[in-house]
């Protein structure tokens, strides 16, 4: 009876879409977004979200080039893509043949959203096609005679950019793009740091942490990103907290930062909504309360 509903639902709810204008689709990806992430139920939306992202690729199949149908696919896929890693997390006892098989979803799911990130993005700024293909000084000269207008889609850009290099370290070529990856975030940053709930300064902290200093990395940068990012959002960014914890504290080996930050986390665990006030966080919040249970286990191992 359950499962006959959610096929009325969904036959109800695609007549529905397929009926309207460009507009009513375009409210309905954004109200879908803001629910997924609005959520604090992990396990319901990774059981959810396989039915739309194909009701998305449907629906750009009868219009290939609408940005924001674009953009909220990308989305879509890779939220999944993190809900699926989200399982497979280092301090976990996984069996090797399941992290592979997980690993390759996501390989699947964060190639094809980085694909449609970089063709929303040409089509916000023609200037900006195949972005993912430019060496860094013609990105360089790209970028700065871009305006605020393309912002939003560059950033949607260069999440799933770093989404699909998070999953695929093991491929040279793409990490050596990691400098192209900071520089569209850096760009953002310089045009609208408060965007995401400053989840750009998270990306940038992350990448600036994934190597010591005496490798070529720059944690300090990373912690600055990551303070700038817990700032912003007046604490409600605690996954800025938890990748603060795992890059830059881990990295550093500084255990008492680590578990000031931690502490913090869990602190709240109970009290998620108090730190931000319009809900619209709690799915990144709820996976970083997990996480920072994960890295409060594995702490005195590491340490």
């Amino acid at each position: 009876m359950i499962k006959k509903s959610y096929r009325v639902m969904a036959i109800l709810i695609t007549g529905y879409l397929v009926s309207g204008c460009s507009m009513v689709i375009n409210t309905f990806t954004e109200n879908l977004n803001h629910a997924v992430r609005s959520s604090n139920d992990p396990q319901t939306i990774m059981q959810a979200l396989p039915a739309y992202i194909v009701l998305i690729d449907g629906m750009l199949e009868g219009d290939p080039d609408d940005k924001n149908m674009l953009l909220a696919s990308a989305n879509l896929m890779t939220a999944y893509s993190t809900l699926l890693g989200a399982q497979t997390d280092p301090v976990d006892d996984l069996p090797e043949y399941q992290f592979q098989k997980i690993r390759n979803q996501q390989k699947i799911l964060n190639r094809k959203a980085l694909d449609r990130a970089e063709k929303a993005i040409c089509i916000q700024n023609d200037e900006l096609c195949n972005i993912t293909h430019l060496v860094y000084k013609r990105l360089e000269e790209k970028l700065s005679d871009i305006d605020k207008n393309d912002i939003d889609t560059l950033y949607r850009m260069g999440t799933a950019w770093v989404s699909w290099l998070q999953v695929n370290t093991d491929n040279w070529n793409g990490m050596a793009k990691i400098a192209q990856i900071k520089l569209i975030l850096e760009t953002v940053v310089a045009y609208d740091e408060n965007i995401d709930n400053a989840n750009v300064h998270v990306y940038l902290g992350v990448l600036n942490s994934l190597i010591p200093a005496s490798l070529g990395g720059k944690p300090e940068k990373g912690k600055a990103h990551f303070e700038s990012a817990i700032k912003i959002s007046k604490g409600s960014n605690l996954m800025a907290k938890v990748l603060y914890a795992e890059y830059y504290a881990r990295l550093m080996f500084d255990e008492s930062l680590h578990q000031k930050l931690i502490t913090d986390i869990l602190s709240i665990e109970n009290n998620t909504h108090s730190y931000d006030e319009n809900n619209n966080h709690s799915l990144i919040n709820t996976l970083a309360i997990e996480k920072a249970k994960k890295l409060q286990r594995s702490a005195a191992d590491y340490f």
